[in-house]
């Protein structure tokens, strides 16, 4: 009776790691669309870019079209 109680908590411990896993194996986890991704990569890049412009409206101006590059890129990846 003892090595009973002592095995269902280790099964039962062990069926719940086993279940998480699996639920954290779901689509969820997936590496993402790539081009989306990508498109996103580029976007970082450009705006990092941006951020070294001293003048503000130069700037603002500089991220807009590095916005606007993205949704583009998004669009032809959809």
């Amino acid at each position: 009776m003892v090595k009973r109680t002592r095995i269902i908590p280790r099964l039962s411990l062990a069926l719940l790691v086993c279940l998480m896993m699996l639920a954290a194996a779901g689509p969820t986890s997936e590496a993402g669309n790539r081009c989306t991704d990508r498109c996103a990569d580029v976007y970082r890049l450009k705006k990092d870019a941006c951020k070294l412009i001293p003048y503000k409206r130069e700037r603002h101006r500089c991220e807009d079209a590095a916005k606007r590059a993205k949704k583009e890129c998004k669009h032809r990846c959809g």
